[in-house]
């Protein structure tokens, strides 16, 4: 849904379900009060919960923390990810599609059955746009700088556990997360504008222009259920409902005022997103847990508004940065992880991830529904991560 208006007009855009998100919320933590009992926080012995959807929670006073770096290159890209995305968009050449970021994430066990997350990243993603023959802009950005955040609580409020915590249990498990993302304005300095085949406008000197209000705020909630498979393996299911407001805008900073108008643009938007997901841990040796992980992600309302310039010199805007077409954005995504973990001893370990994404970062990062990286969110997306781990149990 798309309502457009002026610049200083309010327009406003919803839509009903009979399907509220909060409908569902509530009928989780019914089911959770009827059937909570005394629980006894803990996961099984080796286990790895950072980076790991699972419904086990640390035992009271235990932490986990991890640091991650991150990378997609020429050379670190098994599957031509980079490639795809340079084939399906001529707008974009070189390097396009290379990452590199690093993350860290705290997990604390503050009750029994209660724990505390706390998750934080940093990640580049270049983007470099061949000739723009509309516009001669200088100084062009090539990097989209992104930071993510997200902190919430898990509640255990069902467990089985056994005597012996080296064989995995039943677990039934809410978690409720808060997002926010944040991205830096991605522009240049518009030195001039091609008005035909043959003539154009010029400036001296160049004035800077931008897509900017790159953000997103959102919550989600999740139940979920870990059950043993086996002495050394176990299997998570869950299933989630969230909400995201996110916004980007283009802004030009010229003295002219029919010039900044005719390139002020504003894209807000809210969406309510649906997951489904399974994981596995596999633990065949006690010092080498092998984690993989599917989640399913549906953006099932996505409401916008949408507001332009008036001047008739909008026109000459730049293709990267108009917004036409992202009311049509995907609204699906296949996410894949994979580890392999080794404890260098008790309290330390290491391990080597991976990540697919069918459609970018759809449903990940919302703002990135924007005129800019909107234009290759259908394209598949990887990454490999290394990480170091430790984890400090707790007094008894």
């Amino acid at each position: 849904m798309i309502v457009s208006g002026q610049p200083g007009s309010r327009s406003t855009a919803t839509t009903n379900s009979a399907n509220s998100p909060m409908n569902w919320l509530h009928a989780c933590v019914f089911l959770a009060i009827i059937l909570s009992g005394p629980v006894r926080a803990e996961v099984p012995f080796g286990w790895i919960g950072n980076g790991h959807t699972n419904a086990y929670a640390l035992q009271a006073w235990t932490f986990e923390l991890s640091g991650s770096l991150a990378a997609v290159n020429e050379t670190i890209d098994v599957f031509n990810f980079r490639e795809r995305l340079l084939t399906g968009n001529q707008r974009l050449v070189g390097n396009t599609g290379d990452l590199k970021g690093s993350s860290g994430e705290l997990r604390l066990g503050v009750w029994p059955s209660l724990e505390l997350f706390y998750r934080e990243s940093e990640q580049e993603l270049t983007v470099n746009l061949g000739e723009i023959s509309s516009a001669d802009i200088e100084n062009l950005d090539g990097v989209l700088f992104s930071q993510r955040e997200a902190y919430g609580a898990k509640w255990v409020f069902y467990d089985a556990v056994n005597q012996d915590l080296a064989y995995p249990w039943t677990s039934v498990a809410l978690e409720f997360t808060r997002t926010r993302n944040r991205s830096r304005d991605f522009g240049g300095d518009l030195a001039g504008i091609s008005t035909s085949p043959t003539s154009g406008v010029f400036f001296d000197p160049p004035s800077r222009f931008a897509l900017d209000r790159l953000q997103d705020d959102g919550w989600q909630a999740r139940l979920l259920v870990s059950q043993a498979l086996g002495a050394s393996s176990t299997a998570t299911l869950w299933a989630g409902v969230g909400k995201a407001t996110a916004s980007s805008g283009t802004r030009w900073d010229v003295d002219i005022a029919v010039l900044r108008d005719a390139f002020f643009q504003t894209f807000d938007s809210e969406e309510t997103q649906f997951r489904v997901g399974a994981s596995v841990n596999w633990q065949y040796f006690p010092r080498m847990p092998v984690q993989v992980g599917y989640e399913f992600i549906e953006i099932a309302e996505r409401s916008q508004l949408i507001q332009r310039g008036s001047s008739s010199f909008s026109r000459y805007l730049p293709g990267f940065l108009r917004g036409d077409n992202l009311a049509d954005g995907v609204t699906r995504n296949h996410a894949l992880y994979g580890s392999i973990n080794w404890w260098l001893n008790p309290n330390i370990y290491i391990s080597g991830v991976g990540k697919l994404l069918s459609n970018q970062f759809t449903g990940v990062i919302p703002h990135y529904n924007n005129p800019l990286s909107g234009s290759f969110a259908d394209v598949p997306y990887g990454y490999v991560e290394v990480k170091l781990g430790f984890r400090f149990a707790g007094i008894e």
